[in-house]
């Protein structure tokens, strides 16, 4: 029997190679309700797409707080592939912090290409080290890489921001390198009651992708220990799947471990009842350690019921009276092999009174008009969207549907909902619980988009707006997507504002220092900082000159500082302009402008003033001063006469210049015999304030 497609999902990506597409899909897709309803049911919720950023080989997206306050999105990418789907080197994983809007994410790299973590998959958020933040627990590795082992579990310490608000680097640490079994989710949760966190992961070895019988599947737990280290790793079991949960399934206060299973399962014609979904149940005594009999493996479905599955995961009160429900997806395709398949779906999983029974299934997926058939052009076409509603994986070996999915109220209407990524459908979806307690399966992505293979569905309120985003990653795509409910966003332009402190008078000829300070709309990431253009405008002619560019650096989120340090050579007015920021096609920076007046204290320099007795009659009187050009300056003598008895002086000008364009000025003048006084006295314009000299004593004989 042909293998069942997928046995790689977006991993065997021979077949999938000609489908990546290169670059992201439009930033907005216009609003597309979706999904038919009866005509007695409420308006059907419209979405619409804001795209984020460009990752190569998008995989996993979860959501969560990174950085104190944030809701930050963690993204895994598997990058660069060969022509047979298998890495050419490492991946990436990316943290995206907010902006000012939905559509504004500033990315931190955690790890690139030349980290050499091969197929980095789903990211745990979790405090590895005790010191309060998040830290990012990384599983790694390629399904199918037979004699190279390149798997592993890192996890990257979470060093904060600076006081500039730019996220330091992560820091690298080992949990286990070199495996040979693909590491796809990792749980870190005190399995033991110990007090020490432990992991809990699965080892997959693929193999050979075409042969169903040389999987290697390993369910492990790496103890935790003292330090933040952990034990080498001990197989409870060989049955699961890629992304386990941890939870205490059965209520008897120990916890136990849920999977869904696709590799090791074999052709589902010769092992119809082997589990598709299963869990571990806790049996055995964990205080003297953890060992294989320590949990008892149990059956929650079959392949022959579901075909293989590809996650399990609880749903708090998803049917609104308290109850944890179980949700599982299936990993098949139903068109693309004769031998009849189980229809691709998403599934509540239900116990009966005895538990550690097969569980009861009811099919959540099924949408308004469903019609599961397979058009032949469909089969023949693998780029090809299914046209009908349900979800249908493409017509291609190695490839099935549906993928991950995430829950939360999707419409708004106080119930929890699910989206669901079609991962060989080239579409998304969502499924709407209904007042009855029925569920309707819709399509989330607009007509002829295409957004396949990807991780996320994660369903959270980025924005605080009271209303869930839905958030994707497609391997197909190389893209990070976001669609929120409601029409498009709308361009608006937010104002900045900007303040100059410093300044007032200034000596003329020393050095003003000016601090600005723009706020607002935080859309500069530290590489771009915004700069202002910086003017000055002299009193006396009233003439604007550029004086330079002034760049900013962030000091804190929105906030943008720089010094702006010169020399005055006279009074006048700055201006600082901030032209606003016009390259995000949704929200603009407004321009602001600032102006700061500076006065110029007048200074008298270099003056020469005869000061040994001479016999001549005339002298030379000279000097400088700042502000300089055409500066009015009077040369005035003390005259001194006796009034009823008593000595009055006055000062009485002689002469009267103007200073040169370098501030010089020079006067010659007649002394009287004896001894007279004099001063320079520099009147006040619109470049300098006024200026008197200290009194001079000539002497002539």
């Amino acid at each position: 029997m042909a293998r069942l497609p997928v046995r790689v999902r977006r991993l065997l990506v021979g077949g999938v190679a000609g489908l990546v597409a290169a670059s992201v899909a439009p930033a907005l897709q216009a609003p597309v309700a979706r999904g038919d309803a009866p005509a007695d049911a409420p308006e059907a919720t419209v979405f619409s797409r804001v795209d984020v950023d460009t990752v190569p080989g998008a995989s996993f997206t979860v959501v969560g707080e990174v950085f104190a306050g944030e809701k930050n999105l963690v993204v895994s990418g598997y990058g660069a592939l060969n022509s047979s789907g298998a890495p050419q080197g490492g991946g990436t994983l990316q943290v995206y912090r907010p902006g000012a809007y939905i559509g504004q994410w500033t990315k931190v790299s955690v790890i690139t290409p030349g980290d050499g973590i091969v197929f980095p998959n789903q990211v745990t958020l979790t405090d590895m080290d005790g010191d309060g933040d998040t830290d990012l627990l990384l599983p790694s590795g390629y399904f199918f890489d037979r004699d190279q082992p390149r798997s592993a579990i890192t996890w990257w310490e979470n060093r904060g921001v600076g006081a500039d608000d730019v996220a330091r680097p992560f820091v690298r640490h080992d949990v286990i390198t070199g495996q040979l079994g693909s590491y796809h989710g990792v749980q870190h949760v005190d399995l033991d009651g110990d007090g020490r966190k432990d992991l809990v992961t699965t080892s997959e070895a693929g193999r050979v992708a075409a042969n169903l019988d040389d999987d290697i599947v390993a369910l492990q737990v790496f103890r935790g220990l003292a330090g933040g280290k952990f034990a080498a790793p001990v197989t409870i079991g060989t049955e699961g799947g890629s992304i386990p949960v941890v939870a205490d399934v059965d209520g008897d206060g120990r916890l136990d471990i849920a999977s869904s299973q696709y590799f090791g399962t074999g052709s589902m014609a010769d092992n119809p009842t082997r589990a598709s979904f299963l869990w571990w149940r806790q049996t055995g005594d964990l205080s003297d350690g953890i060992a294989a009999g320590d949990f008892t493996m149990h059956v929650i479905a079959t392949l022959a019921q579901t075909g293989p599955g590809f996650q399990i995961r609880p749903v708090p009160d998803f049917r609104g009276d308290g109850r944890t429900v179980w949700v599982g997806t299936n990993h098949t395709g139903r068109c693309t092999f004769s031998t009849p398949q189980p229809a691709e779906g998403v599934f509540e999983l239900t116990p009966g009174e005895a538990i550690t029974e097969p569980w009861g299934i009811t099919r959540l997926s099924t949408p308004a008009n469903p019609d599961p058939s397979c058009p032949a052009e469909f089969k023949n076409d693998r780029n090809m969207i299914f046209p009908g509603d349900d979800i249908t994986s493409r017509a291609v070996p190695g490839q099935a549907a549906p993928g991950v999915f995430g829950y939360g109220d999707v419409d708004g209407d106080g119930d929890i909902d699910l989206a669901v990524s079609g991962d060989g459908d080239h579409r998304l979806f969502w499924i709407e619980q209904r007042e009855d307690g029925s569920t309707r399966l819709h399509t989330l992505t607009a007509p002829g988009e295409r957004f396949g293979q990807s991780g996320g569905a994660v369903v959270a309120d980025l924005d605080g707006d009271d209303a869930a985003e839905l958030v994707f990653s497609s391997f197909d795509r190389n893209a990070v997507a976001i669609w929120r409910s409601g029409a498009p966003l709308e361009s608006v332009v937010v104002p900045s504002t900007l303040r100059v402190s410093g300044a007032g008078t200034v000596r003329a000829g020393q050095q003003t220092d000016l601090t600005a300070t723009l706020t607002g709309l935080d859309t500069q990431v530290p590489a771009e900082r915004p700069a202002l253009r910086v003017t000055f405008t002299p009193a006396r002619t009233g003439k604007p000159v550029l004086r330079g560019i002034l760049a900013l650096a962030r000091t804190r989120k929105g906030t943008f500082v720089g010094r702006w340090r010169e020399r005055v050579a006279q009074a006048g007015t700055y201006r600082f302009h901030y032209a606003g920021r016009k390259n995000d096609p949704l929200m603009q920076a407004g321009a602001a402008s600032y102006d700061v007046r500076v006065a110029a204290r007048s200074v008298l320099t270099n003056l020469s003033v005869p000061r040994k007795p001479t016999s001549k009659k005339r002298v030379k009187v000279s000097g400088s001063v700042l502000p300089a050009v055409g500066r009015k300056v009077r040369l005035q003598r003390s005259s001194c006469v006796r009034k009823r008895g008593e000595r009055v002086c006055t000062w009485r000008t002689v002469k009267t210049t103007r200073t040169s364009t370098a501030g010089r000025f020079s006067f010659t003048t007649r002394v009287p015999r004896g001894k007279s006084r004099w001063r320079v006295v520099v009147a006040a314009d619109a470049s300098g304030t006024a200026l008197t000299s200290s009194v001079r004593v000539v002497r002539r004989r």
